[in-house]
């Protein structure tokens, strides 16, 4: 029996042929990894900037805006954040933190979300600008976002990807406006 499915199937497949079969397909695997499918960075935007809180005072003036962001992963695979970020900067100096929480998004998805950042009063003790420029009417304020995490391309290889943001606003401290946000 086995000899009349060996006549039908032809001769047998020499060992040659299936180990250049797959190192073939082996370098077909790393260049399209190196290549299409590897690792891009995710792209964050900012959407909008929204004045939560401003309360001006000699002593401690408040302040909290919500940074409206999106974020596109381009990749093929998921992108899974280990650390996010966003920073509320005042002329250099960072004023107010967060974190920043994502969770995972899907290949080719965009997430949005809301981060909350307010001024930390023990960083305006140093930096009595800010008071002379919260009297004259208009702040100016940067943010600064950073999301780091991971891509599995072919889920074999782990690629380490990162993606920041900066936009620049004013607070109109007359009538508790924001700017329209600058981004790069």
């Amino acid at each position: 029996m086995e000899e009349g499915i060996m006549k039908k199937l032809g001769k047998p497949v020499p060992i040659t042929a299936v180990v250049v079969l797959v190192i073939t397909a082996f370098i077909i695997t790393v260049i399209l990894s190196v290549t299409v499918y590897r690792g891009k960075d995710p792209i964050t935007m900012v959407d909008g900037v929204v004045l939560r809180d401003l309360h001006i005072s000699h002593k401690v003036p408040k302040l909290t805006v919500d940074l409206n962001l999106s974020v596109k992963n381009p990749n093929k695979d998921a992108f899974r954040p280990t650390k996010g970020t966003a920073l509320l900067v005042y002329r250099g100096v960072p004023m107010g933190e967060a974190v920043i929480d994502t969770g995972e998004i899907a290949a080719g998805a965009t997430k949005s979300m809301t981060v909350m950042l307010s001024i930390m009063p023990e960083r305006l003790q140093g930096n009595p600008g800010i008071y002379m420029e919260m009297k004259a009417g208009m702040v100016p304020f940067n943010t600064y976002t950073k999301i780091s995490g991971k891509v599995k391309v072919f889920n074999l290889v782990k690629v380490n990807v990162i993606s920041t943001g900066l936009c620049g606003f004013a607070v109109d401290v007359k009538s508790k406006t924001v700017g329209e946000p600058k981004c790069s």
